[in-house]
């Protein structure tokens, strides 16, 4: 789990969220496209990371 991602705001800039959901860890967007954006904290707990990623149709 190591790996850093980098979120690329224009990539998410007019999407539509279709759903969310908290924890107390994390937030997950869920866009239209099937797009998620997971925001969470890492198992430090000291800093937040953020990656991408896309369910296939």
């Amino acid at each position: 789990m190591g790996e850093k991602y980098t979120v690329i705001p224009e990539k998410v800039v007019g999407k539509t969220v279709e759903e969310i959901a908290i924890t107390d860890k994390s937030v997950v967007l869920k866009f239209d496209d099937n797009t998620f954006l997971d925001i969470y904290l890492d198992p430090t707990g000291k800093s937040l990371r953020t990656s991408t990623n896309r369910l296939k149709e």
